[in-house]
C-alpha cells in the first residue's frame, strides 16, 4: 500500500507500532528470559505512538495548507508471525528483523517530510535512532 498523506502515515505509525507491541507482548509472555525487557518495549512503542501523533497533530493545519504528502512511501507491516514453539533465540533474531524494518520506515518517512515540516521529522528520527539502540541491544541478545 503506498502512503501519500500524513493521516495514512499516521494510521501506519499505530498500525505498525501496535502490532509490534502485541507482537513482544505475546512473547514476553511465553519466554520468561525476555519478559523484562519485552514488557519495556511495549510501552516504549505505546509512548512512541502517542509522541508520533503528537508531533503530526500540532502541526496538522500547517501540513494542510502547504498539501504536505509521503509521496513515494510504502507500507507492509513486517511483523514475524513465528510458529507458537519458537525459541526465545528464533524470537530474538525476528525482532531484530522487525525492528530493521521499523527503524527504515521511520527514517524514509522523516526524509520524504523534511521539507515541509519539523516536528513530526524531528519526531521519526528520534524514533529511529532509538530503534538502532533497540537493534543493538536484542543483537547482543542473540
Amino acid at each position: 500500500m503506498e502512503l501519500n498523506t500524513a493521516s495514512s502515515v499516521i494510521s501506519f505509525v499505530s498500525e505498525l507500532e501496535q502490532r509490534s507491541a502485541d507482537f513482544y507482548g505475546k512473547w514476553a509472555e511465553r519466554h520468561t528470559a525476555l519478559k523484562t525487557r519485552f514488557d519495556e518495549f511495549v510501552k516504549e512503542n505505546q509512548k512512541t505512538e502517542k509522541n508520533i501523533k503528537r508531533s503530526y497533530y500540532s502541526v496538522v493545519t500547517d501540513a494542510l495548507e502547504t498539501n504536505f504528502c509521503f509521496k513515494g512511501l510504502t507500507a507492509k507491516a513486517e511483523i514475524p508471525d513465528l510458529p507458537e514453539n519458537a525459541s526465545a533465540e528464533d524470537v530474538v533474531r525476528a525482532s531484530v528483523d522487525m525492528e530493521k524494518f521499523i527503524r527504515d520506515f521511520y527514517r524514509q518517512a522523516a526524509d520524504l517530510s523534511r521539507s515541509l515540516l519539523a516536528d513530526v521529522p524531528r519526531a521519526m528520527d528520534r524514533v529511529a535512532r532509538n530503534r538502532d539502540s533497540r537493534i543493538s541491544e536484542l543483537e547482543k541478545m542473540a
